[in-house]
């Protein structure tokens, strides 16, 4: 009962994250430019959301955030923001390596990037309506990181890890 209680409060919190709105009181996850005053931390919450609101309604389980996996894509959404690496998967391999090195059983993994100031809601439609990005969102995955770092322009990049464990 404990258990259940606890992920209830888990679902809650994150709900009510995603519901705020902002001083004009419409959604401030639902439209592309209120992507501007939204926190990295907030966007990838919400992407969380969204991901798992999609793998619901095609009968996945929803996937579960970890910390070894969360710091991955946390640190290629920084490396891209701050010109270290070049947009895309570069180092895609390096970071599994580094994954599968503190998580034991890594059996596999993918990963999904996308560039620009947009809300969690319009990177997610992005990567669904692209077959390549479709395809990780509804693979085999039960685990989950997501990074979203801002630019010196203001301009946001954003990584999902996927890992089956």
């Amino acid at each position: 009962m404990m258990k259940s209680g606890f992920w209830l409060l888990i679902i809650i919190v994150l709900i009510q994250i995603s519901c705020k709105t902002g001083p004009s009181g419409k959604s401030r996850t639902g439209s592309v430019s209120s992507a501007t005053n939204l926190s990295a931390g907030s966007l990838e919450q919400s992407i969380l959301l969204e991901i798992n609101n999609y793998r619901k309604k095609k009968g996945l389980a929803p996937l579960r955030v970890n910390a070894v996996v969360a710091t991955e894509a946390s640190l290629h959404s920084q490396a891209m923001a701050r010109k270290q690496v070049a947009f895309g998967h570069g180092g895609y391999g390096g970071r599994v390596k580094r994954i599968s090195s503190r998580l034991e059983g890594l059996v596999g993994s993918a990963e999904n990037v996308a560039v620009g100031t947009m809300s969690a809601a319009e990177v997610v439609k992005r990567w669904i309506n692209s077959p390549t990005h479709r395809k990780n969102i509804e693979g085999p995955y039960n685990l989950t990181g997501i990074g979203v770092s801002k630019d010196a322009t203001g301009r946001f990049y954003y990584t999902q890890l996927f890992i089956r464990k």
